[in-house]
């Protein structure tokens, strides 16, 4: 049997870690108020210089709230034609704004210019994951979920190696964004949150969603657990619908999903995403990272260049024009390729104390994460 005392120590030491690292303010009003002050998010740096210079690269242990966002300029890095044209998988796990890129870059030819031939098929994560292992799947872009995760203790050496959107305005519930929304009937008194225990909340890979980590802490900041909630496993589009048709008291929502209840007075942001993390990304199978290397780099040549071109600072007129009107509805998306130290550490805590993952002993970083492509690309770039 699992232990949820364990269990509950290691989400607690992971939310400690997180919060001293994002430097979340507090104003004390009265004697047991505290609310929180959301400083400004995450922003692209003013100008980042010819090609992929001194601003395409940043420190993964940078967690600041403010921090720049590593970019080169448009049309950078430059792309690089294998001596051979080359085909890559894809499995999309849902069609939400960390998509973007993929699917811009395959709209605009910037896989082409790579000599690259793109196929991207619709998986559920379980389903992507095991034919990865079965070596038809080359990438999977989604959410750090507990599919990947177990693929990894296992041994399938598949790794974390882009990153995806990031909040803009991390832990301001009063813009409309991706994150934790509510029935306001759920949470009559905000500063009593004892009648969200019992709840059920919808998500993407129910009690293995990476969501699990923003939603955790969320509820720990209002001495409750993810234990407290009944969580429902739904694609992001049904979690939405269900929310509205009152099946559900709660559901993580990304975008464009968050937009079908912005704006509306019976719905409430309870959270965002982590304050100057993603939660999502592109995961290589091992071929991609050795054997195949240079068909991974020409991957993630393509993908840094079309953030950089057309998706630098929120949809360009490009972007919009290329991608689906539903994909492009929700709020101005801010992409990071990088990858924050020990994300996925806190992730997996947060799964280990729901029982979403076959392992207590949350697997380091090392083990996770694959930074060596986007850093060999920039520095070439």
């Amino acid at each position: 049997m699992r232990s949820t005392t364990r269990r509950n120590i290691l989400w607690v030491l992971a939310l400690v870690v997180a919060l001293a690292a994002v430097g979340v303010a507090y104003v004390r009003q009265g004697p047991d108020a505290e609310v929180v002050v959301p400083p400004e998010g995450p922003r692209v740096p003013d100008d980042p210089g010819p090609g992929c210079g001194a601003a395409a690269a940043t420190d993964p242990a940078d967690l600041r709230i403010g921090r720049a966002v590593a970019r080169c300029e448009a049309g950078a890095p430059e792309a690089v034609p294998l001596p051979q044209p080359a085909g890559v998988r894809v499995a999309l796990t849902e069609s939400t704004a960390a998509a973007a890129p993929l699917l811009l870059a395959q709209a605009t030819d910037e896989f082409e210019a790579e000599n690259l031939t793109i196929e991207v098929v619709q998986m559920d994560q379980p389903e992507a994951y095991a034919a990865m292992a079965r070596g038809e799947i080359d990438a999977v872009v989604g959410t750090v979920d507990a599919p990947f995760l177990d693929a990894v203790r296992e041994g399938g050496g598949a790794r974390l190696v882009l990153g995806g959107p990031l909040s803009r305005a991390p832990n301001d519930t009063e813009v409309a964004q991706a994150g934790l929304w509510a029935d306001t009937s759920v949470l009559p008194d905000p500063a009593h949150w004892r009648s969200v225990e019992g709840q059920r909340m919808a998500v993407s890979g129910g009690i293995g969603s990476g969501a699990l980590y923003p939603v955790g802490l969320v509820l720990d900041q209002n001495e409750l657990t993810l234990n407290a909630l009944d969580i429902v496993p739904a694609s992001s589009a049904e979690a939405a619908r269900r929310l509205k048709d009152a099946e559900v008291s709660l559901a993580w929502l990304p975008e464009p999903e968050a937009a079908e209840v912005a704006g509306d007075d019976a719905f409430m942001l309870l959270g965002t995403l982590p304050a100057s993390e993603a939660i999502e990304g592109t995961v290589f199978a091992p071929r991609l990272l050795a054997a195949d290397r240079a068909t991974g780099l020409a991957y993630v040549r393509a993908v840094l260049r079309t953030v950089n071109t057309y998706l630098a600072d929120g949809w360009s007129d490009e972007a919009v024009d290329a991608l689906d009107e539903d994909l492009t509805g929700g709020s101005a998306p801010l992409y990071d390729w990088e990858i924050r130290a020990d994300t996925t550490t806190r992730i997996q805590a947060a799964l280990v104390v729901v029982g979403g993952v076959a392992h207590e002993r949350p697997l380091p970083d090392s083990a996770v994460v694959d930074r060596s492509l986007y850093q060999d690309v920039v520095a070439g770039g």
